[in-house]
């Protein structure tokens, strides 16, 4: 899919997703409000800070990610879990550590009753270098990213769809991606039940930044290789269960599934990663 047509279908769902809707708040992070399971927007100046402790298990598609990886290796690893979100006259920074887009800065300036547009910003790739991992020894550094752009979420009964288009302003690749994820709820006692299933398109200035091999740094390892544009599928299921007023207990399957195109590359190991995490946390 060219990046004509990515926009094209931005704005063709933006637009139905809108137009659905009433018009008066402000939304937040997707993996985050599912789990809360809003059925609306965040409003009002203020916030909130969770922070605990959690166990993860994945495997990743990526070489040197971490360093040593291998196709189907499993990384235990344990996590500080942080949850919290302060906005302040439609300025509001997020960070959530299970989330999928983690740390947001970002200010709203249009309201709906049930939906909201943002303007974001945040990184979204990060750095492939021998400083990180002994894996890239011989590649050029791969710099960290810092996008920014437009985030448009409706909140449709149990159902929340989030669109983001961003472009890099890091000077880092030049390149644009867009993602429209829609995740749902279910309430089961006192446990919320949440989905998600997300799309992921990134156009070839990042993938061939990350993942492409030019000739100055070509080896018998890391033959010559040049990406094209990318889709990423991502499917997670994922439990949340309040211990008391002040403990919460969080759990999460999840799976993200990359193009064919960019599986081809020598820095990737594998068309799939998995991650299960589970954590608890303080909530003040």
């Amino acid at each position: 899919m060219g990046i004509n047509r990515s926009r094209a279908l931005f704005i063709i769902v933006l637009s139905v997703c809108m137009g659905m809707l009433p018009l008066s708040a402000l939304a937040g992070d997707l993996s985050s409000d599912v789990r809360k399971g809003a059925s609306g927007p965040d409003s009002g100046d203020g916030g909130y800070f969770e922070i605990g402790m959690g166990v993860t298990a994945y495997t990743s598609p990526i070489l040197g990610a971490p360093e040593g990886n291998e196709k189907d290796e499993v990384h235990p690893e344990l996590f500080v879990d942080i949850n919290a979100r302060y906005q302040y006259r439609g300025f509001f920074a997020e960070l959530f550590s299970q989330s999928l887009e983690q740390f947001t800065l970002g200010y709203n300036f249009h309201n709906g009753e049930n939906w909201a547009i943002d303007w974001v910003a945040l990184m979204q790739h990060d750095e492939m270098s021998a400083e990180e991992s002994n894996d890239y020894r011989g590649l050029k550094k791969r710099h960290f990213d810092f996008m920014s752009g437009p985030r448009a979420t409706a909140y449709l009964g149990n159902y929340i769809v989030q669109l983001h288009a961003l472009t890099d302003i890091s000077n880092t690749h030049h390149g644009e991606l867009y993602s429209l994820k829609l995740a749902r709820h279910w309430q089961y006692r006192n446990w919320t039940i949440h989905g998600i299933v997300g799309a992921t398109y990134r156009s070839r200035q990042i993938t061939n930044y990350y993942f492409g091999i030019d000739e100055t740094e070509a080896s018998a390892q890391f033959p010559v290789f040049s990406a094209s544009s990318a889709m990423a599928y991502v499917g997670e299921l994922g439990a949340t269960y309040p211990l008391s007023e002040k403990w919460v207990l969080r759990s999460l399957i999840r799976r993200i599934d990359i193009g064919t195109d960019a599986e081809k590359s020598p820095l990737i190991l594998d068309n799939h990663g998995d991650m299960i995490a589970t954590s608890i946390s303080y909530v003040f």
